[in-house]
């Protein structure tokens, strides 16, 4: 394509008799840059903690990689036998939707996301801090 075409068609009929100077043409390149916002979480970003006044229960966290080399954190409850686990979020956020199993294990996946550990579910996201967990008999 004619360079001095591109310039007729950008610039405005008045500058039609004004002395046009091509340019060479150019080239750029892009290198992909990898985001290191799902590889900056911590194990110190995140509590486990038994919740106030409960029986003592398992409470912990399995942190690894996914596919796309993102860090990921399983959270984790695990009653006593004949009980089924409660997780909470945040101290007092409510829990997880693996809460509505009622079993004797909740795992709740976490993934890094900007530089925090956040709970996705049903399409609404929460940044988690700390996790914690209670028992209640189990019912059946």
């Amino acid at each position: 394509m004619n360079s001095n075409l591109i310039i007729y068609l950008v610039f405005p009929i008045s500058f039609l008799n004004y002395r046009v100077f091509s340019c060479a043409a150019t080239t750029s390149t892009t290198t992909p840059t990898t985001s290191t916002d799902c590889t900056t979480c911590t194990q110190g970003q995140i509590t486990f903690q038994q919740a106030s006044g409960t029986i003592q229960i398992n409470t912990s966290g399995i942190f690894g990689t996914d596919s796309n080399g993102c860090l990921t954190l399983t959270a984790t409850c695990t009653a006593d036998a004949g009980y089924y686990a409660f997780m909470q979020f945040n101290v007092n956020q409510g829990g997880p939707a693996e809460n509505s199993n009622m079993g004797r294990t909740i795992n709740a996946p976490l993934s890094c996301i900007n530089g925090n550990w956040v709970y996705t579910s049903g399409g609404v996201s929460r940044i988690v801090t700390s996790v914690s967990c209670n028992q209640a008999p189990d019912a059946g």
